[in-house]
């Protein structure tokens, strides 16, 4: 019903909202813009049937860490010369991932080479995977539902905004191709990718895949990646020497 000053008359008409539904218009409308570490966990859910891409969870703690030392590094809360981190601001951060890593660098006495950060974060991978699940669920990217193994409780993540995702993984397409100028966290993106054994997501073709990889070698690589790269290849080495 509209009044005769021609503005809604928002008590009886059908504009009039209840509590519920203004929650849901309030949830639809969020904001969700995601840090480049939240793209990266993303695209690391099964798109099809939920959970962690099996290629990608033997890495993806330690790319994790590396994308989010790049967003502080962005910040301007550490710096990093000759491999080694150095507390920049130790400002309380409201950024709950954030405020996660940087606990724990304000904690330490001595600065550590960012490839020991990486290790350490690695072996609290499952703790720091959680949180970005759950701030992906408050943005309603991301939904869980409680499964169970052998009576055992646990929660399954799946894709909720399969869009948004769908064209992370086409920047990422593109950008491993070089068929855009795109800029340095989308380039830093297609990088954590590739180390995440994630380029089958992105190009399901082998052939298109092998270009990717190609063009993805010819980057420069920045302290970050080298470090995650180390890393990623001291777990290989000491997974091999325990199975000999």
């Amino acid at each position: 019903m509209i009044n005769f000053l021609g503005t809604p008359n928002f008590r009886h008409s059908e504009l009039s909202y209840g509590i519920n539904e203004l929650k849901i218009i309030k949830s639809t409308n969020m904001d969700k813009s995601l840090k480049l570490s939240e793209k990266l966990f993303c695209l690391a859910v099964n798109p099809k049937n939920g959970g962690i891409l099996l290629n990608a969870s033997a890495t993806l703690s330690m790319t994790l860490t590396g994308s989010v030392f790049v967003e502080l590094l962005n910040k301007g809360l550490v710096s990093i010369e000759k491999g080694v981190v150095h507390l920049v601001n130790s400002t309380v951060q409201n950024d709950e991932i954030h405020e996660f890593f940087l606990n724990r660098i304000r904690l330490r006495s001595k600065d550590r080479k960012m490839r020991n950060w990486i290790s350490y974060f690695n072996v609290r991978g499952r703790k720091i995977q959680k949180l970005f699940i759950r701030n992906l669920v408050r943005k309603n990217v991301l939904r869980t539902e409680e499964k169970r193994i052998l009576f055992i409780p646990y929660e399954k993540v799946y894709l909720m905004d399969r869009e948004l995702v769908e064209n992370i993984r086409k920047d990422v397409e593109n950008a491993s191709l070089g068929k855009i100028t795109t800029n340095d966290d989308t380039l830093i993106l297609s990088l954590m990718v590739s180390k995440t054994n994630l380029l089958s997501r992105i190009f399901p073709d082998r052939a298109r895949r092998k270009e990717a990889a190609r063009n993805l070698k010819n980057l420069p690589e920045t302290e970050i990646s080298k470090a995650v790269q180390e890393a990623i290849q001291l777990m290989q080495a000491a997974v091999f020497v325990a199975a000999t």
